[in-house]
């Protein structure tokens, strides 16, 4: 298997992200469709690594979907979904203004997540430009899990944006992580997410205003396991079989 991983930057900002977990006799077809994810980059690094002892999850999380008048209205959701995993409304207030405001020290988009205490909201990310990154995950049978989606409803635009956040998600919980707040830095994308074992996986629209530049993801995390949650997000591969 091969883990192929693509990342697109314009003017030194992260603009698109995407990963492939595949058999490498598919490799040239799925790097095509790699570089063409970005709509606009000056730059595009595609790395590819061979995987090893690949771990498998039956099912993915549970997708629900809503629609809210205002932002307002959505983080105030997202804030009461995230209780029911046991973040304190505070943290996920300081969450959504962070996310607002750009995670990265400077006030930007990070490539990666944030790791946030889950008791004391401290970050706990080693790199607080670069984050906390969950690669080496796909779905056993992208084709079949899209067929699923269109039948479910959702727009042929979308189901590559949500086959793959959910494939975060999933892993993300299987590797330890106790929520997770999302919403993309796409300014034409508002529809973002929290996820959990008990909440699954819900998207919520609109997680900003049209237009926004700012967006990213914040993992509620236990600080005495931080170590071990690094190792399997970046190091483990996993495949997803079914919705």
């Amino acid at each position: 298997m091969l883990s192929i991983r693509m990342r697109a930057e314009l003017e030194g900002r992260h603009v698109s992200g995407a990963e492939r977990l595949i058999p490498a006799e598919e490799l040239d077809k799925a790097v095509k469709e790699l570089i063409r994810r970005p709509k606009a980059y000056d730059k595009l690094v595609i790395t590819v690594e061979k995987v090893k002892g690949i771990h498998v999850i039956p099912k993915a999380l549970t997708i629900y979907s809503y629609d809210f008048k205002s932002v307002e209205e959505a983080h105030s959701f997202a804030v009461e979904l995230l209780k029911k995993e046991g973040v304190p409304e505070e943290l996920s207030r300081k969450a959504i203004e962070l996310l607002k405001r750009g995670a990265n020290p400077e006030g930007g988009n990070m490539r990666g997540a944030v790791l946030m205490d889950i008791q004391t909201g401290e970050r706990l990310e080693p790199d607080q430009e670069r984050g906390i990154r969950t690669v080496r995950v796909d779905w056993k049978d992208r084709k079949a899990i899209r067929r699923l989606l269109r039948e479910r409803g959702i727009k042929k635009h979308y189901i590559d944006r949500l086959i793959d956040a959910l494939a975060l998600a999933t892993k993300n919980v299987y590797c330890g992580v106790i929520a997770e707040l999302c919403w993309s830095d796409d300014p034409d994308y508002i529809t973002g997410y929290v996820a959990g074992p008990n909440i699954g996986y819900r998207r919520i629209k609109p997680m900003k205003e049209e237009g926004a530049p700012l967006g990213g993801r914040v993992y509620f995390v236990k600080s005495e396991a931080v170590v071990e949650l690094i190792e399997c997000l970046e190091g483990k591969a996993f495949l997803i079989e079914n919705l």
